[in-house]
């Protein structure tokens, strides 16, 4: 298997785990700067803090998709790697772009 039918593969499951969600949660953004709202979205994954983490993740959303993205990406790697390779290998087919999130549902 060569890193594009790798890709193709992850993208599947992505869609696959989109499909069984349940409604996803509408929480309210935060009044932060995008700083702010980036450190404490990882702080609070690491805390286990849903709350907080989903706050700071629709500011993010609210005021740069591909900062919260980004920030996925790295807490993805950093905090969860060998933990869950299924879990770096979904937020890595999330960040392949835009096009991939829009067949989602969007951002």
């Amino acid at each position: 298997m060569n890193g594009p039918e790798i890709q193709h593969l992850i993208e599947n499951d992505l869609r696959r785990a989109v499909l069984r969600c349940a409604e996803p949660p509408q929480p309210d953004p935060m009044p932060a700067s995008p700083w702010v709202a980036m450190s404490l979205l990882q702080k609070a994954i690491r805390r286990g803090r849903e709350d907080l983490a989903l706050r700071a993740a629709a500011t993010l959303l609210r005021d740069g998709p591909e900062r919260l993205w980004r920030r996925l990406g790295c807490i993805a790697a950093e905090d969860i790697g060998l933990g869950s390779l299924e879990a770096v290998g979904l937020a890595s087919a999330a960040l392949a772009g835009k096009r991939i999130r829009a067949e989602l549902g969007g951002e």
